[in-house]
């Protein structure tokens, strides 16, 4: 049925129903997390339907709601950005619902939450070409931490996601150039093959290492970034459950595969030489907004970028 041809507003649906409609036809042509984090928002809304004895439709999700809603999650002891996450996918749902034609309250968009920095980390280049020279001890699973290693150091240094630097070829290193089109958005990339880069296509004669599945891979280069020592104390905080926490990690315990990605689109803004246009079209950003909140600076790291301008002399 087309609902836009309908005359008047159909009647609000149980909303849980509707998120499965729309999951059930954009699941195919999108990944695993997409659906899991959407299974998770409705596990939520069904828990908090049976807790306070109340059906949820598409026109019972207004602010009130989404207040309680916010209330009701703090108290699962979920983190400030997961809860923030969620609300904008049920805002993002209602809103589709109203465009099906459905009944809605238009009060759910009055709910705007903002994100808390997160405790990313970034590795800058020393610390890179320190992990790419290391040399492993002990023979056990020695080869194995090392493809790992390799394969990570191609992300550090071209700011592909996972996905597309963990499939690369001799077939995608095109006159020194690493040319390949990502997985996720489905566009074409450029970026020049940085010296390590080449090393490596040379050292697996292009059969770079690949087909490992991500957990894996987040597993051992814990371990591998620990044993190479990448220990600082790294401070951060974040809300749970409502409540502000602080803690400290020793820095590999945050380093993730994702890390490579942040850690390239960082040290390119930090050499000053790139213009920031540049390198979103390598990463994808669509807003400079959105970019800056995703590189990570230190006010070290800062205070070196501008430290040659013109301003600090006489």
């Amino acid at each position: 049925m087309n609902h836009f041809r309908q005359t008047k507003p159909l009647e609000g649906v149980f909303f849980t129903d509707f998120i499965r409609e729309v999951l059930e036809k954009r699941s195919r042509r999108k990944s695993e997390h997409y659906a899991a984090v959407y299974d998770a928002i409705i596990k939520h809304i069904e828990a908090f339907s049976e807790e306070f004895d109340c059906d949820i439709f598409t026109n019972s999700v207004t602010a009130e709601f989404l207040d309680d809603f916010i209330i009701y999650l703090e108290d699962q002891g979920l983190r400030h950005n997961t809860i923030v996450g969620y609300i904008r996918k049920v805002q993002t749902l209602v809103r589709r619902a109203s465009q099906y034609n459905y009944s809605v309250d238009i009060t759910y968009d009055e709910i705007d939450l903002r994100e808390e920095p997160t405790n990313a980390v970034f590795l800058s280049m020393n610390e890179i070409s320190r992990i790419y020279y290391y040399k492993f001890v002990w023979q056990d699973k020695r080869k194995a931490k090392e493809r790992i290693r390799d394969m990570f150091i191609l992300g550090c240094l071209t700011a592909l996601r996972y996905s597309d630097y963990s499939r690369l070829t001799s077939q995608n290193l095109i006159d020194n150039y690493i040319v390949v089109r990502t997985k996720k958005t489905n566009v074409d990339v450029k970026v020049p093959a940085h010296d390590y880069v080449k090393e490596i296509f040379a050292k697996y004669h292009g059969r770079i290492p690949n087909g490992l599945c991500i957990q894996y891979v987040n597993k051992y280069l814990k371990v591998i970034m620990k044993e190479i020592g990448l220990n600082d104390p790294v401070t951060y905080s974040f809300t749970k459950g409502g409540k502000l926490v602080t803690v400290t990690r020793e820095k590999w315990e945050l380093i993730s595969s994702h890390t490579a990605r942040r850690s390239a689109a960082t040290n390119m803004y930090l050499t000053g030489r790139m213009k920031t246009l540049e390198i979103m079209r390598l990463t994808g950003h669509r807003t400079e907004q959105n970019f800056f909140k995703y590189i990570r600076l230190t006010g070290d790291d800062t205070a070196r970028s501008i430290s040659g301008d013109m301003f600090f002399r006489k």
